[in-house]
């Protein structure tokens, strides 16, 4: 038997930092970082957009 997930939901938690508490992170993690604050943008539009079309 198999199953199906339709939706799938992540809950998390957003802290901001300040500078004083946020390292000098290398450009590696600071273009991954990038890579993923960009993924999710485009897949929350793509939700909205679903939404709005429905």
């Amino acid at each position: 038997m198999s199953i199906e997930i339709k939706q799938l939901l992540i809950k998390s938690n957003i802290v901001q930092r300040t500078k004083l508490e946020d390292p000098e992170l290398p450009e590696e993690y600071r273009e991954l970082k990038e890579d993923i604050l960009s993924e999710c943008r485009r897949m929350i539009r793509d939700s909205l957009q679903r939404m709005e079309d429905r």
